[in-house]
């Protein structure tokens, strides 16, 4: 457990009496300590001298502790210096606007030192959880990264280059699950693959390289949308723990411009938008289930043929799309 205890401990209290018997008794516990006697100068020194813990008077001049408490956690940000408020008060409005302002606890003056050494002990708990807590977020941070550098270095960077190809893949973190594959075949149909892993990070970055290998090694080799399904399929079965499965919407445009095959497996809505008009003139929706739940799939069951036009737009999404919302939680549309 990390011991605080060695650390400094700042006191701010404008009265000396009460900072010499609180410095008394922490000197016992074994810290080291500074002392404020107002708000700024506690800003001060904690930007100076990086204290382990805080023991924070409320009445005081220049600047009052709840407002000094307020800036100090501020600056803190995942850091976490306890900060223990020191009040006659006893009432419970009083002590709520302790915490409110962002204090972890409050000590009653006249001092205890057995109730002084028992918040100490507690704020020690809190800082080695907390403390674990951020390692993990660190691991799990790195492993977000690692999984957009593979995403992007070895699978979104094969992609064929296409003027009249757009995309935007936008995470709400670092890597989503979410990927778009595009190759062309022989016969110079282009293959269009959007899909979305459950889960995130580097479990769906590991899952999206066999898709990505399997979909272009047998697009370029010529093999039929339905045998490329079937192998990513086949794959993600073998490899997929229970519960993570491969939404996929497959399109395929021939090279005459004249037809699209399409193929949605657990999927939002494929939409193709009139050139001429700009209207909604093609609507497909899902008619399988996601990649990696059976064993075996008939993709025949899922083809979906559609007649286009010069200027037709194809539109594919994930359910990220229409999940989405704006900075007040609301959503778009």
């Amino acid at each position: 457990m990390s011991d605080i205890g060695l650390g400094k401990a700042l006191i701010v209290d404008d009265e000396k009496t009460n900072r010499l018997i609180l410095k008394s008794l922490l000197n016992k516990q074994g810290y080291q300590t500074i002392e404020a006697v107002d708000g700024q100068e506690a800003i001060d020194l904690f930007h100076q001298e990086n204290p382990s813990i805080i023991f924070m008077d409320v009445m005081m001049p220049v600047l009052d502790g709840y407002e000094a408490t307020r800036q100090i956690k501020a600056a803190a940000a995942n850091r976490f210096v306890p900060v223990i408020f020191l009040t006659a008060m006893s009432d419970e409005k009083a002590l709520a606007q302790c915490i409110e302002a962002g204090g972890d606890d409050f000590l009653i003056k006249p001092y205890d030192k057995f109730i002084l050494q028992s918040k100490i002990r507690s704020m020690q708990r809190i800082a080695a959880l907390n403390s674990e807590v951020q390692g993990m977020y660190s691991m799990i941070h790195r492993e977000q990264e690692i999984a957009e550098s593979v995403f992007v270095n070895a699978i979104q960077s094969s992609n064929i280059e296409n003027p009249y190809l757009k995309h935007v893949v936008r995470p709400a973190g670092i890597f989503s699950g979410d990927m778009v594959l595009s190759a062309y075949s022989p016969s110079r149909d282009l293959y269009f693959l959007t899909g979305d892993f459950t889960g995130h990070g580097l479990l769906a970055a590991l899952g999206a390289m066999p898709v990505s290998e399997v979909f272009r090694a047998m697009t370029t080799k010529g093999f039929s949308p339905e045998e490329i399904l079937t192998g990513i399929n086949k794959k993600l079965k073998s490899m997929l723990p229970v519960g993570m499965f491969f939404g996929a919407q497959l399109v395929v445009v021939n090279h005459d411009l004249e037809h699209v095959r399409v193929f949605n497996a657990g999927m939002p809505d494929v939409i193709i938008v009139d050139g001429e008009t700009n209207q909604i003139k093609h609507r497909l929706t899902s008619t399988g289930l996601p990649l990696g739940v059976e064993a075996v799939i008939d993709p025949r069951e899922m083809l979906q043929y559609a007649p286009i036009a010069y200027n037709d737009k194809i539109l594919m999404h994930s359910d990220g799309l229409t999940e989405a919302r704006n900075g007040r939680d609301k959503e778009f549309g």
